[in-house]
């Protein structure tokens, strides 16, 4: 015949025998999640901000424009922040018209920023089939969406990054970036 008696939060099982009881194994298992999740918590950074700091037209040929560009990324982290490496999609009109990759590695110190070099190749045939409906407009909008991989203590982590804006074609060195 099994007995069971509480004492504290042991179960006494016949032949001596003790195992906790239930709730306690909750409790700790609790505990577990709760301190791992603070740990990863610690690791969040705030995305840092791009902007446009630099562009210079490399090479033109029927089916694609490789532009050298040059990215301010600010860090608004109070620890450095290590770029390894990041990824772009260049749209207009919500056109997907190019891609960027480098796979320079950059240091931002903490609450500063740093340039990185990028090298886009814009689809001609897609951008020209935009270029009527955009001359077309007073404004044009853009968007730049960026993977920035970072490394740190907590390991390699993939930041994203959407940047959009508007371009006054009416007054070309406008540009609004809070669209």
């Amino acid at each position: 015949m099994l007995r069971e008696e509480k004492r504290g939060s042991e179960l006494e099982l016949p032949g001596g025998r003790r195992r906790h009881a239930p709730w306690s194994s909750v409790v700790l298992a609790l505990s577990v999640v709760l301190a791992s999740t603070t740990c990863t918590s610690l690791g969040t950074l705030e995305p840092p901000s791009i902007t446009l700091a630099g562009v210079e037209l490399s090479e033109v040929t029927m089916f694609e424009t490789t532009v050298q560009v040059q990215l301010r990324v600010s860090n608004p982290n109070p620890e450095p922040m290590t770029l390894e490496g990041a990824s772009f999609k260049l749209r207009l009109e919500d056109h997907k018209i190019g891609q960027g990759l480098s796979s320079e590695t950059v240091i931002i110190d903490r609450l500063a920023s740093a340039l990185l070099n990028v090298t886009f190749h814009v689809n001609n045939a897609i951008a020209l089939l935009q270029l009527r409906e955009i001359l077309e407009q007073e404004a044009v909008d853009y968007g730049i969406r960026a993977i920035l991989y970072t490394q740190g203590s907590w390991g390699t982590k993939k930041l994203k990054v959407d940047k959009v804006g508007r371009f006054e074609l009416e007054n070309p060195m406008e540009l609004d970036p809070e669209v």
